[in-house]
């Protein structure tokens, strides 16, 4: 099985190379690595960007121009960088009007851990401050817009729920999306750091402190259903070969068979837990944006 998706990834890896030299479309968007001072982590921090650009004509100025922002989440092990590095986002958003913001989160689940940094209110109330002073950036909920892959999935929904004045959509792809995981046989080998387990046990603290509380998807979902409040719509994927697909079809079905407010679309196609699934991915999500997208690029 391996194997094949490996062929099937090399098999796309030139399809993607041979398309763009054919087209001749190899320029790039603008890129900054932006690196500052935290307030909330009390370090500092790195953020990469993707700025819309014009590329090669004479700028014209326009000072009030607004862009909408995807807030882009990486997965649990991997950086500020992974998209850039492993991925073909730059490709997929370079005809966009879009900002791609990509924090790094290191293993922090995106939240305000038991023990350790406040990773929510990082990505929460000091990067959108943050990147809407430093870049022409949209600071209307309806612009803006989080997602990410395996723990920046899960990231993405859970700051979507807790947050919902804040974000238009969120979307998930191969989300942790029940963090407070064990070892069993289909995550079984998962976890290449010793100290997965005694991480999740800093951030969401016992098995009691997480259920029912802000880190508890299916929890959090239900409150903001019944809730007066505005709701983000909601996408998550996920691939049928990937070990966290049982967690995923367990949230969905809160939202396909419980919830009747908030605006939820799930699809699962073939694929594992790596990035030939997630380019393709993010395809979908770029979509239920609102964001058209040349699929030729992933085909």
């Amino acid at each position: 099985m391996l194997y094949t998706y490996c062929l099937f990834a090399a098999a796309a890896l030139f399809i993607l190379i041979f398309y763009v030299t054919q087209k001749g479309e190899t320029d790039p968007m603008a890129f900054v690595e932006l690196n500052y001072g935290s307030y909330n982590l009390g370090m500092d921090s790195s953020v990469s960007v993707f700025l819309p650009e014009k590329r090669l004509q004479k700028p014209v100025s326009q000072p009030d121009r607004k862009y909408p922002v995807l807030y882009l989440l990486h997965g649990h092990s991997d950086d500020h960088t992974a998209y850039v590095r492993k991925g073909i986002t730059e490709i997929l958003v370079r005809d966009l009007d879009l900002i791609v913001v990509m924090p790094n989160g290191h293993r922090s689940f995106y939240t305000n851990a038991k023990q350790g940094h406040l990773y929510e209110n990082f990505i929460t109330q000091e990067l959108p401050v943050v990147i809407e002073n430093y870049f022409p950036a949209s600071s209307s909920r309806e612009d803006r817009f989080i997602a990410g892959l395996s723990m920046g999935g899960y990231g993405a929904l859970k700051l979507a729920l807790n947050h919902p004045d804040l974000y238009a959509a969120a979307a998930s792809m191969s989300g942790a999306v029940s963090p407070r995981m064990t070892e069993n046989e289909k995550t079984k080998g998962m976890f290449a750091v010793p100290d997965m387990f005694q991480n999740l046990e800093n951030i969401f603290g016992s098995e009691e402190d997480y259920k029912n509380s802000g880190s508890d998807l299916m929890y959090m979902a239900r409150k903001v259903d019944e809730s007066e409040g505005p709701k983000p719509r909601i996408f998550q994927c996920c691939g049928t070969e990937d070990p966290l697909i049982d967690d995923n079809r367990a949230l969905r079905d809160v939202f396909q068979n419980e919830l009747k407010n908030i605006p939820y679309e799930y699809k699962e196609s073939p694929g594992i837990h790596n990035w030939f699934y997630w380019n393709q991915a993010l395809v979908d999500i770029l979509e239920f944006l609102g964001f058209a997208v040349d699929r030729n690029v992933v085909l």
